[in-house]
Formats: structure tokens, sequence, C-alpha cells
């Protein structure tokens, strides 16, 4: 088991070095080219296969990110790193054309155990904004009946960094902070074959932020209720851009442009209520996007509210005598997105199915999930985006804390 430890440590910090290398494949879609782009919710593992729900959960056999007053929930004997995998089929569907297309790739890694009885900590990187999209457009020369294609295109985003810490103030009182660094770059890019040019607008964005939260459970005829707080304050961040004309012959910087790019302030409210092999919750969450300006006259921001249910049910495997638990999960969620493209509202919704299933031989969980939904509007010259998404999320533990009786 050491040995197997040893490998799953460095598993980790490769892929936490290595995945902001592959972070710009994680979205394709028309509305990341707006803003920070499309924003990544926090949810993951069991949250993600309850609709993003668990603002009220407890971080248990799995990690829960979006309440850092839920690493308290981590077993004292037992130290989690969990990697998350997706795969996505999207189907666009506007008034001039129809396309599909299948992304995939790593989606975040992180890390939470116990230091004390009273203290608990996670720390790891999940992605905050995705960049991606391609899109052709036919023009024509004023004046004449010439036309050609321009190549708009995107990448990259805004990446996570963090390093939390969960306190228990009392036994049902939980207080957890979060302390993130953001780093990333956000490319668009303007080209034509016709004219054998491209123009490519380059910013960099990183600061410093912090979130909060608050988790109180408390019991009655045998049922266990939690109440859940997030909130933070937003942050501004810090940017540097490099604006280039490349053509066939020679590459030119341009004068540099002024982007303001800021994260919202954040409040959420979650509900929980569980017995031993059920629970459940609802989620609110508001964002102050519209308190935010990105210079850019087809956008129009607005408050994001998300809402979210979630439900759970554990059992413990077919065969006689089993110790290996199994838990069935079901969730919905609805974002409206903080996007008014055109004066058309962006909003996004979907269902999912999942299951928390044991690896054979090892106190690891694979937790996987089906995500169905939709994303945007056909209306005006808007795109509709409808998906489904794989998510397979492995909970890799080990029993850091238990002295050995025998070498």
């Amino acid at each position: 088991m050491r040995k197997l430890v040893k490998i799953y440590v460095l598993i980790f910090f490769f892929l936490f070095f290595s995945v902001n290398h592959v972070i710009s494949q994680i979205t394709q879609s028309p509305y990341s080219m707006f803003g920070l782009g499309s924003i990544e919710e926090n949810s993951i593992g069991a949250s993600k296969a309850m609709g993003g729900t668990g603002i009220a959960f407890l971080s248990g056999t799995t990690l829960n990110l979006l309440n850092p007053a839920s690493y308290n929930g981590i077993d004292s004997l037992v130290s989690i790193y969990e990697i998350g995998f997706f795969g996505k089929y999207t189907s666009f569907d506007s008034n001039e054309d129809d396309q599909t297309l299948f992304n995939g790739n790593v989606k975040y890694v992180a890390m939470g155990f116990r230091v004390s009885r009273r203290v608990a900590t996670s720390f790891g990187f999940v992605p905050y904004s995705t960049i991606g999209y391609n899109i052709n457009s036919l023009s024509e020369i004023e004046g004449s009946n010439f036309k050609y294609y321009e190549t708009y295109s995107g990448e990259g985003g805004v990446n996570k960094f963090y390093l939390g810490g969960s306190y228990k103030i009392t036994k049902n009182l939980n207080f957890g902070i979060n302390a993130a660094y953001f780093l990333g770059n956000i490319t668009h890019s303007e080209s034509s074959d016709n004219y054998s040019y491209k123009l490519q607008d380059l910013t960099y964005v990183s600061n410093f932020n912090l979130n909060y939260g608050l988790n109180y459970q408390f019991e009655l005829n045998k049922w266990k209720y939690n109440i859940g707080l997030i909130y933070d304050n937003g942050k501004r961040l810090r940017t540097k851009n490099i604006s280039t004309i490349e053509t066939a012959n020679e590459s030119e910087v341009l004068r540099t442009n002024i982007h303001r790019f800021s994260l919202p302030k954040t409040y959420g409210v979650g509900l929980a209520v569980g017995n031993d092999n059920f629970r459940g919750g609802i989620d609110y969450e508001l964002k102050k996007w519209g308190d935010i300006n990105f210079n850019n006259h087809l956008l129009k921001t607005r408050n994001s509210k998300r809402y979210s249910l979630g439900l759970e049910y554990s059992t413990y495997g077919g065969s006689r005598g089993s110790s290996k638990l199994i838990s069935y999960r079901l969730g919905g969620e609805y974002l409206e997105s903080y996007l008014i493209i055109d004066k058309v509202p962006i909003n996004y919704k979907s269902v999912t199915i999942g299951a928390g299933l044991p690896l054979k031989g090892v106190p690891n969980t694979m937790n996987i999930s089906l995500e169905l939904g939709q994303n945007g509007d056909k209306k005006g010259d808007l795109t509709k985006e409808t998906f489904i998404t794989l998510h397979l999320d492995v909970a890799l533990k080990d029993f850091w804390f238990v002295k050995r009786k025998y070498n």
C-alpha cells in the first residue's frame, strides 16, 4: 500500500504541474469568446453527479470544493487524492448551420486530509474559466462583389490553484477559508488566408483571492441537517496585454490594449438532510457580475444565479456480507449565466445521473456521472448547444495515520 501511495503522489504532482498546458481544451463554445469565457463551477465528484449541489454537504469519501468548511468531514485516518476527467459531445444548432464536436481532457486535481482533530485541509488545481472557439465568417469588401473568409478563434482561460483549511469551532459548526491564486491567459485571434494575416490579442491575468464558508450541522430524530454558507468578496485581476499582427513577410507588435477583468462578489446558501444511507440537498448561489463591465458593445452583464437539487442513496453491494458501499445519485441544475448577448440572456440547464463505485482491493472510489443539458438559445443569430458529458472522478485514499502492528 505504501508503494501505491508514492505512485499516487507522483501522479498527483505530475498532473498538478502539467494540467495548465491542456486547460484550453476543456471547452469548445462560441459563448466563451465573451468576458472571461465559460465559467467553470466548483462542483466535482459526488457533487457533480447531484447537479452541482454541495454547499451544505461535508466532504466524506470524496472531496467537496463548493464550501471550504466542508473539509472537516474528511475521516481522521484518510488522505484523499482526487483526479477528474471528462468527455463531452456537443451539438451546435444555429439559424445558419449545425455542427457536432467532441472534446475531453483532465479537469482537475485535488488533495485533502486532516491535520488535527479540529483542522482539515485541501489543495489543488481547478479551472475557473475556459475559452475555446473557432468561427468562420464570410465577409465582403465594401463597394465590390468580392467575398472572403475570416476566422475568429480563441483559447486559454483562468486557472485556480487553491490552498484551503477548515476549523471546527464547536461540535456542530465548521469555518473554512480558501486562499486561491488565479493565473492564466486569454487569447483572441482574427485571421484570413485570402490576405495572409493574423491579428492576435493576448492578455495575461493573475491575482490572489480569498473565499469563505460556514457549515452548521444538527441532528433531529436520527436525521442530520446541514446549513452551508459561502462568500467571496471578488477581486480585480492584474492584466498584461500584447497585441500583434502577422503577415506573410513580417510580424509587428501593436499598441497595447487595456483590458479590465474582475472576479465577482459571490454569495451562496445550501440546505441538506441525510441519514446513514440517504442525503439530499439544494443550493442557491448569486454572483454579482452585473457590477462588472467588459467594454464589449455586444455584451451586457447581469447577476448570475444558480439553482440546484441533488439526491444520493447508498447501499452495500449485492453479494452477501459485502462491505463495499455503492452510491446512486441524481440531480438537476439551472444557471442564469452572466451573459446577455445582443439582448438575449444565456441560460444553462442540465440533469445528471451517476454512481460512486468502490474499486476492488483498495479503499478507493470511482465517481461516474452522465450530464445531459442545454446552453444558450437560437434567438437572433445565436447558437443553441445541446450536450452530453461523461464525468469520471477517481478518489484515491490511503490510511496515513494508522500505526502498523507488524513490520
